[in-house]
């Protein structure tokens, strides 16, 4: 059996996006948090959005969360031609107070069974050839859900 190749592009990993990615390798989802509001901050940035502060920390956090929104792609920009068709959906993680709404690939689902609201964890995936983890969100229960439907 011949291992995977992978062709698609990878992340640059630079001394600023360093402990994100070492995060994922030990499958930990890491995000920025204010230490003067404790706001958590996704995407990455140099000041708080909610202060403004500089005072960030690398926090983990759950990963548990709730499709915000998705679209279905059937035909991908290149290198992604031949893997539509694919799921790319924004969660909202449980975080707070200010909303932690992640991007990525949701697998594991048919587009036919996707809802808002729906219970997503991230995942974690080893890309073949490289020292790299991504990640994804894959659905889940909710064990915390009252069973109300949005």
């Amino acid at each position: 059996m011949m291992a995977e190749t992978w062709i698609r592009p990878v992340p640059v990993v630079t001394a600023e996006s360093e402990v994100f990615y070492s995060g994922l390798k030990e499958r930990r989802f890491l995000v920025p948090r204010c230490r003067s509001c404790d706001a958590y901050n996704w995407t990455p940035y140099p000041a708080c959005r909610s202060c403004q502060s500089m005072d960030l920390e690398w926090v983990e956090v759950s990963g548990r969360g709730t499709i915000y929104t998705f679209t279905e792609i059937h035909v991908g920009a290149r290198p992604f031609t031949t893997d539509g068709p694919y799921i790319w959906a924004f969660a909202q993680l449980e975080e707070g107070p200010r909303p932690l709404i992640v991007m990525g690939n949701l697998i594991g689902v048919g587009p036919e069974e996707i809802q808002i609201g729906m219970p997503v964890s991230i995942g974690y995936h080893d890309i073949p050839g490289h020292d790299l983890t991504m990640y994804h969100f894959e659905p889940t229960t909710d064990a915390t859900s009252d069973g109300a439907e949005g």
